[in-house]
């Protein structure tokens, strides 16, 4: 009898945290932003109030693992909203601008005649500051922001595993 109780207490105290509920943990506010994308437009957090989306963190002079992540995370979703910011604060690092950054990226996978994915729907834009408040270090981290505007999950460095991606795209949106 005394072993079956500790085991049950053992067993309970192992899930106390597999059964709490998320309203425990206070949720991180993607932070405030305003930039204007290489498509000229100005976005902000309020053109995604109350929709879920993606910011993957990169640079314009960043190949790998940026593209790897931009790239895997259009073979789970082509028209999953994604921002991409660049968080080098340089207005043309290296003499590579917004729209050139985007072509490069887009271009990633093309081979003669396939053209590969195609990124039209992703906005390229500078994000320093977003970046900098959640303590962003390595390049290729995606950002999944949920309906409320809060970070839903934050993964450092290159993301290219499907499942995940899908996992956490799940989670962001409510589905």
């Amino acid at each position: 009898m005394r072993v079956a109780l500790m085991a049950l207490l053992m067993m309970t105290t192992a899930l106390a945290g597999c059964v709490s509920g998320s309203d425990d943990a206070e949720a991180t506010v993607f932070p405030n932003f305003e930039a204007t994308a290489d498509d000229g437009m100005t976005y902000s957090n309020a053109d995604f109030d109350g929709d879920w989306y993606i910011v993957i963190f990169s640079a314009e002079w960043c190949t790998d693992p940026c593209f790897d992540s931009m790239h895997a995370i259009w073979s789970v979703m082509p028209e999953a909203p994604v921002l991409v910011f660049s968080t080098d604060p340089a207005d043309e690092p290296q003499g590579i601008n917004l729209s050139t950054w985007h072509e490069t990226a887009d271009a990633h996978d093309d081979e003669d005649e396939d053209e590969g994915v195609s990124l039209t729907s992703y906005r390229f834009l500078k994000g320093a500051e977003p970046a900098a408040e959640l303590d962003i270090t390595k390049p290729g981290s995606v950002a999944f922001i949920d309906t409320e505007g809060n970070v839903a999950y934050l993964h450092e460095g290159r993301l290219t595993d499907t499942a995940v991606i899908q996992e956490k795209i799940d989670l962001a949106s409510g589905v």
